[in-house]
């Protein structure tokens, strides 16, 4: 994503900030300015958006402010920006005051600034922010390596990331075809979805709830991909049921999708759906259970136009655990829907 300013035609009025964003193929989409709400009929300059991709910073010199241009904060919220708010005094006096950075944890800005009855002269500051004025949302980093299970070479793959409350691509890049190595962004306040995918091989399903706690620590996780081949199997650790029961909730979407483009582009492999539980409740519930959960992931894939003769599913209950059943994470790892190539 990109933000920048133009003075060019179908803005509002001098300066403006506008807004470019890549397509799924990579090629950069026309850019479209951010409206009445930021842009004013003088200037807005010097934007800035946070690594967190809610908080942007910008100059103005039109809303309310101490004169010439000050600092504002406006947030992304379900997509629409907030009414620009001024940083306030001592950060903004009568000068000008631009290109405002801001931390990642959200704790210290630099920006320049110019310098009283100096013309054409400006400093460079920092400064310590206000808890006030802080990010409300704090972001880290998800970074590896992705590399073929079986040899350990390094792999250039795509990795994806979802927000999957509202199925929503928020980024992609490509690992490094020499090291194998990614980096991707990963902001508090959401649950997401991480897919890492390359031409030949079985793609990978992770998870990250950033719901509430913040996260300082860069998270380490070196993705290995199998060769699509007979018995190659993925966890499909994306989908989500209420308990006890078998219909699939809202939020599986994102993943079901997911699986889908796989077989839309892997048009001759036949695969299994294979439901797991943990020990809790009778063997037999179990078994029943997870045969109806993996039957209605089989029939999303149906109804999404995959051949039925393409799929089997299956139910195992609670007798192949990855782990052993003595603790909540292990059963909620055990309670899993397996996608296994079968030839």
């Amino acid at each position: 994503e990109l933000y920048f300013i133009s003075t060019r035609k179908g803005g509002v009025g001098g300066s403006d900030i506008w807004y470019a964003k890549k397509d799924s193929t990579g090629h950069w989409m026309r850019a479209q300015n951010l409206g009445n709400v930021v842009n004013t009929k003088y200037d807005e300059i010097s934007p800035f958006i946070h690594v967190n991709n809610r908080n942007l910073y910008f100059s103005s010199n039109a809303h309310p402010g101490f004169g010439g241009l000050d600092i504002f904060v406006s947030e992304k919220v379900d997509k629409k920006w907030t009414t620009p708010k001024n940083m306030g005094a001592p950060l903004n006096n009568f000068e000008d005051q631009y290109s405002f950075f801001v931390t990642a944890d959200g704790k210290r800005a630099y920006y320049s600034k110019d310098e009283a009855g100096k013309k054409n002269f400006t400093k460079l500051y920092t400064t310590p922010l206000p808890e006030s004025v802080q990010v409300k949302f704090y972001s880290n980093v998800v970074r590896g390596k992705v590399s073929d299970k079986q040899s350990g070479k390094p792999l250039q793959a795509l990795v994806e990331l979802y927000d999957i409350e509202k199925n929503e691509r928020l980024s992609f890049v490509q690992s490094d075809s020499v090291s194998g190595e990614y980096t991707m962004v990963l902001t508090q306040g959401a649950e997401y979805a991480l897919y890492s995918t390359s031409p030949g091989y079985l793609f990978k399903s992770l998870s990250f709830n950033y719901t509430s706690a913040s996260h300082q620590s860069p998270v380490e996780v070196n993705i290995e991909l199998d060769v699509i081949e007979t018995n190659a199997t993925a966890v499909l650790n994306n989908l989500f049921f209420e308990t006890d029961r078998f219909d699939l909730k809202e939020k599986s979407l994102t993943e079901l999708q997911e699986v889908v483009r796989f077989l839309q582009d892997n048009p001759k492999i036949h695969v299994e759906i294979g439901g797991h539980t943990d020990n809790i409740g009778a063997p037999a519930y179990n078994l029943q259970l997870s045969q109806r959960r993996a039957q209605s992931v089989a029939n999303y894939m149906v109804k999404q136009g995959i051949e039925s003769s393409r799929i089997i599913q299956k139910g195992y209950g609670v007798q192949q655990p990855v782990k052993a059943n003595d603790t909540e994470d292990n059963r909620r790892v055990n309670r899993r829907i397996e996608f296994k190539i079968l030839n």
